[in-house]
């Protein structure tokens, strides 16, 4: 099934027959993988309602889909981005919700509340996962009490002092929707951010490097990884030329040679490996991801951000 047979089988679940449940996640890192420790928390009827609504609005509100990309824009409006939850830590999520129980894994005090890096909002249909809202958590989601001010919650006909209470706050957004293995995602900069995407593009930097190294691709590979780093820019470029895998061609490897001479882009090769000079390092990264093109308008070459092919 395609990404846009599954959204639309999304958007045609009835939701209102559906149990909820609310899960916080806690979260570690522990040389450099992330871990995950999910929870139930205890709602009642009118929470579970409120949570339902959101879930459903936005995926009323989905109705365009295009597949992530690690240089793909922050969707908008109705635009939703997909990728397989096994691409991401998600699936490690997932994988221990399932391992669950609702009435004995549950938060016993406020602190792991306060310690929670994210929250899911779970929809069943006769004790069967369907859909998963996810979002990303603030440093401190407790809500914090403005300076100068008393907080109040007037409650059974009277005010009541908030000052030894704890106030927490649920999102009427989220980042993510989970359904049939896919990611929605509706925030690429949360989702990136709550999923551990950085760490997820330095295992891909990595791995390229020992690739490029294998098959001789640059005079001096240690520029490039050096340059790169820890830099979120140039990790994209990295993690979008890797999954492309244009390197790997030879016949296109010599069309960079050529045009570079024939335009005078003023890259080096010796002996057909690219000499890296850091004045032509973002020139060299964009051929790489395919992303110099030319306009059959303007007779003009441009190095573009995003690629969308023309389907005709």
């Amino acid at each position: 099934m395609g990404i846009n047979d599954k959204l639309k089988s999304l958007k045609d679940l009835n939701l209102d027959e559906m149990s909820v449940s609310l899960i916080i996640v806690k979260g570690y890192k522990r040389n450099r993988v992330a871990h995950y420790v999910p929870k139930y928390v205890q709602i009642n009827e009118k929470l579970e309602n409120r949570l339902r609504n959101i879930l459903s609005k936005k995926i009323d509100n989905a109705s365009k889909i295009e597949e992530y990309s690690f240089d793909c824009s922050e969707p908008e409006e109705d635009l939703v981005r997909s990728i397989d939850s096994n691409e991401t830590d998600f699936q490690k999520i997932i994988d221990e919700v399932i391992e669950l129980n609702p009435e004995e894994d549950i938060v016993e005090d406020v602190d792991e509340l306060v310690l929670a890096k994210s929250y899911l909002i779970v929809l069943r249909e006769n004790d069967e996962i369907k859909v998963i809202g996810f979002k990303t958590l603030p440093e401190n989601w407790k809500m914090k009490k403005a300076k100068g001010f008393i907080p109040l919650m007037y409650k059974n006909n009277r005010f009541e002092d908030l000052d030894d209470n704890f106030v927490f706050s649920i999102s009427n957004t989220l980042d993510v929707l989970f359904f049939d293995d896919l990611l929605f995602i509706l925030s690429k900069k949360s989702f990136e951010a709550g999923l551990n995407f950085r760490e997820g593009m330095l295992t891909k930097a990595d791995e390229f490097y020992k690739e490029a190294e294998e098959i001789k691709l640059f005079v001096n590979l240690d520029v490039l990884s050096e340059k790169v780093g820890n830099n979120l820019r140039y990790l994209r470029k990295i993690a979008t030329i890797k999954k492309k895998g244009y390197y790997k061609d030879q016949q296109f490897l010599q069309r960079f040679k050529q045009v570079s001479s024939h335009k005078d882009w003023g890259i080096e090769f010796k002996d057909n490996q690219i000499v890296i000079t850091e004045n032509k390092l973002d020139d060299i990264l964009s051929i790489l991801q395919n992303k110099r093109l030319h306009s059959e308008f303007t007779d003009q070459d441009f190095d573009v951000n995003s690629l969308k092919e023309l389907k005709l």
